[in-house]
């Protein structure tokens, strides 16, 4: 069923494939199975810092706390564990300054909630490993630096869609059925104890459950500066702007997705003008990556 609305969703959209509202649009680059038969619903995904071409992914609930490693071609590169975290309902993964300690680190978003019933949620922080060179049945381990909980000062959200700014801000945006997609943030810094939410506000982009529009997976640019928001049909586009709410550039409706994704929930950053998503097997028993160039076409 989830299958048939991203598709009605797609064809019914306004903008066609590799046209955009504003002064953007997107072209397809190419697409790849993921090999890895433990890779069943990737829901987040970053390039790795170590290794150019290789990305890291996850699967949403319903596995352990372990990362996969792939690239453009879809190859298992092999898996590792997150020694010390757990696994409620992994949603996206992001990267950015560890900030506690030197170095490059991975953030993973443990924040799904879909009966809107978690108290707090939950960001892991972790050295960027290096990627494993064995096949996914071969793991390797990384220890967690620290957990991240959050809470949010109205009640409990589901989200899916995590970034770190520059300045080591976690941003958080929600995927409410009822209701726009919201912006919230807090710091990433050392901090004991929960730490509140600061709600910056409703995103303009067009939101809806029976039109795939239900905000998926987020990422940064490698300038800090432009935010990417995917839904499963479509990606939007924001400057930020401090702690005000981020500036539409795509419009609405944002840029339509070029390709039939099952379930595509991740997103992020290959570059200043590379965009990478991925999604779930769904019944064709297939997880895609797929490769997209962000053509910007104005001012």
């Amino acid at each position: 069923m989830r299958e048939l609305l991203v598709l009605f969703a797609v064809l019914f959209s306004a903008a066609g494939p590799g046209m955009a509202q504003g002064t953007y649009r997107l072209e397809l680059l190419d697409t790849a199975v993921l090999a890895s038969r433990r890779i069943t619903e990737s829901s987040g995904v970053v390039p790795s810092a170590l290794v150019p071409g290789v990305f890291w992914t996850h699967n949403d609930s319903g596995d352990g706390p372990y990362l996969y490693a792939t690239d453009s071609t879809g190859r298992d590169l092999g898996a590792i564990r997150v020694a010390g975290a757990g696994a409620h309902d992994w949603e996206d993964l992001a990267a950015g300054s560890c900030l506690i300690v030197p170095g490059r680190c991975l953030y993973v978003g443990d924040m799904g909630d879909n009966k809107r019933h978690r108290r707090s949620v939950v960001v892991y922080r972790l050295r960027e490993p290096a990627p494993p060179r064995g096949p996914a049945d071969s793991l390797g381990v990384v220890p967690l630096l620290d957990s991240i909980v959050l809470t949010y000062p109205d009640g409990a959200h589901d989200a899916e869609a995590l970034a770190v700014t520059r300045a080591g801000d976690l941003l958080i945006i929600t995927k409410d059925r009822a209701g726009p997609s919201v912006l919230f943030r807090a710091s990433a810094a050392r901090g004991d104890g929960p730490r509140l939410l600061r709600r910056i506000g409703a995103l303009a982009m067009r939101t809806g459950a029976l039109t795939g529009r239900l905000a998926t997976g987020a990422a940064l640019a490698p300038d800090g500066a432009l935010l990417a928001v995917r839904t499963y049909v479509s990606i939007h586009l924001f400057r930020l702007a401090g702690d005000s709410i981020p500036v539409p550039l795509t419009g609405a409706s944002g840029m339509t997705i070029p390709v039939v994704e099952a379930q595509g929930e991740a997103l992020a950053f290959d570059g200043p003008d590379r965009l990478v998503l991925t999604c779930e097997r769904g019944s064709s028993n297939h997880a895609l990556l797929t490769r997209l160039r962000l053509v910007r076409t104005g001012p």
